[in-house]
């Protein structure tokens, strides 16, 4: 496994294991592996915020102990790694010689501006002497929880122009103003924080973040300039391995967090299948940038792993909707994914041959738990979490797939997830696929398929198909929802789903606008399944 050090930066976290030639080791047979990936502060920012305003200032002892709680937390939940972004491109750099990431003037990577302003304890734990990595990455091996560091490749938050590395560097800057890696200097600055934490840390591995945020190069570059990635994808993987024969251990990790498509990969200049090929990878995490995408083509990248040691894990998020994306019909903000939303895009990722699954931020759940709930009772919703590693058990409860639109940002392909039928189309006509692994011939399972539709007029008239097999009027029970305080009104629609029409994997939707009676686009929207099985 590879050690990582605490490099001041704010980045975000990553995820991953590793032993030098079996993955972790599971707990029980046919258990999958289970990460919970960090950002730079959302792992205890708030849980030490709350703690602060409800009890007073924390002396370092507390606050370690705060950290050491929040860690054990994670084991009793059955985590296998945790990863905690340790570093961020190009918030956290000091060109040229990458000697003082541990210590740099407030000005610059304070507490103030890398964790916020608010009162944590941190700045308490720091004078007394401990290192807030280390007192995390010696507790997770101490609850035998693997620790792996994460290094965001380009965030692109507001102020990340402005800081020191940008403005000291413009020939290293694309046209949009952030690190372009087809210069090797870019490229080696990131070896260099790499081999400093691993100097610094026994941590298990690194990942690292191409999603925040996607774009490395200029877009019309992109393509060609992958080799340079896998350039420096091969002195990232000699980096670890120079650090683990350093320590005396076996093989360190290096994961890759990616979009969810190999085709978006290759837009960005992401050589996945070459990184799996030349042994440089030791795990691949397909993700949306901040929403769970239910439609994951796993299958895609597991074709690229079989046969090989190099582990796939998809990633789950705890909201479906936040402000990067586009807000539900109700006008909606920062709602919560559920277990039965869990279940349901984990059931996908295994049944197309994930190795596990990787958490992505999971604070908003805990964090309504500390303001809504019970405090007693946090962290709850690590338990969501912990049902997963178990696809059999997982499966029993109830699933509720999702298919909606997918963070636009910062990607390549948006995936908007939606029917659009235009009235001044001759034959106004749209379809979607969307993934499901439900076996609809069981007679222990029943099933629902639904959807929403705006735009409609009294008159209108649409025509139903999955699968190519049409579903008639008169099998949905409808709804129409009216007066909303931040959304148009809807129509939605709700039919029991069976095999035929529905079938395990990939589905198509297409609806056929009949009759026309009013102006507005119909958009159909915010579809989903939901199963349950009856035993």
């Amino acid at each position: 496994m590879r050690k990582v050090p605490w490099l001041w930066g704010i980045a975000l976290g990553c995820i991953f294991f590793s032993t030098a030639t079996n993955h972790v080791a599971m707990s029980a047979e046919g258990e999958k592996l289970l990460i919970v990936n960090w950002d730079t502060a959302n792992m205890w920012n708030e849980v030490l915020a709350h703690t602060w305003q409800e009890s007073g200032p924390l002396n370092a002892a507390q606050v370690k102990a705060e950290l050491e709680k929040i860690v054990d937390e994670h084991a009793k939940a059955r985590v296998d790694m945790i990863v905690h972004c340790i570093f961020t491109l190009p918030w956290g750099t000091v060109a040229p010689d990458y000697q003082s990431f541990n210590r740099i003037p407030d000005q610059h990577l304070g507490y103030t501006s890398l964790y916020g302003t608010g009162p944590t304890g941190l700045q308490q734990l720091e004078d007394a002497g401990y290192d807030l990595i280390q007192v995390l990455l010696d507790r997770s091996h101490k609850d035998g929880v693997q620790f792996v560091g994460g290094l965001r490749m380009n965030d692109r938050h507001g102020g990340a122009k402005s800081q020191p590395w940008v403005l000291q560097h413009p020939e290293w800057i694309t046209n949009d103003g952030y690190p372009d890696y087809k210069h090797q200097e870019v490229r080696d600055t990131m070896v260099a924080v790499a081999a400093d934490t691993l100097e610094r840390y026994d941590m298990d591995g690194i990942e690292l973040d191409w999603m925040r945020w996607c774009h490395m190069f200029k877009r019309s570059e992109a393509v060609q300039n992958a080799p340079l990635l896998t350039d420096f994808m091969v002195k990232m993987r000699n980096v670890l391995d120079q650090a683990a024969k350093k320590r005396g251990r076996g093989e360190l990790l290096l994961g890759v967090r990616v979009p969810q498509t190999i085709e978006e990969c290759r837009l960005l200049g992401f050589d996945v299948k070459a990184w799996v090929q030349k042994g440089l990878v030791d795990f691949i995490t397909p993700s949306d940038f901040s929403k769970t995408d239910f439609n994951t083509k796993t299958d895609e990248f597991t074709a690229l792993t079989a046969g090989t040691e190099v582990k796939v894990y998809p990633a789950i998020h705890s909201v479906y909707e936040d402000y990067t994306a586009w807000p539900t019909i109700t006008g909606e903000y920062m709602q919560l994914e559920t277990p039965e939303n869990y279940r349901a895009a984990t059931k996908n990722f295994y049944a197309f041959g994930a190795d596990g699954i990787s958490a992505y931020n999971y604070q908003e759940h805990y964090i309504q738990e500390l303001h809504l709930g019970d405090p007693e009772e946090w962290p709850q919703s690590f338990s969501y979490l912990t049902e997963l590693r178990d696809p059999a058990a997982m499966a029993q409860g109830d699933r509720h797939y999702r298919y909606t639109p997918t963070s636009p940002t910062p990607g390549v392909v948006v995936k908007h997830e939606k029917i659009v039928l235009d009235r001044k189309a001759d034959e106004p006509t749209g379809s979607v696929r969307f993934r499901m692994a439900e076996d609809l011939t069981d007679p222990n399972l029943s099933a629902t398929l639904e959807f929403k539709v705006t735009g409609m007029a009294e008159g209108d008239e649409f025509e139903v198909a999955l699968n190519g097999v049409e579903i008639s009027a008169d099998q949905f029970e409808t709804k129409h929802v009216t007066n909303l305080p931040n959304g148009p009104d809807y129509w939605l629609y709700r039919t029991p789903l069976g095999s035929p029409p529905g079938k395990f994997g990939d589905n198509e939707l297409r609806l056929r606008l009949t009759n026309s009676a009013g102006t507005a686009a119909l958009v159909v929207q915010e579809i989903g399944v939901n199963a349950h099985d009856e035993r």
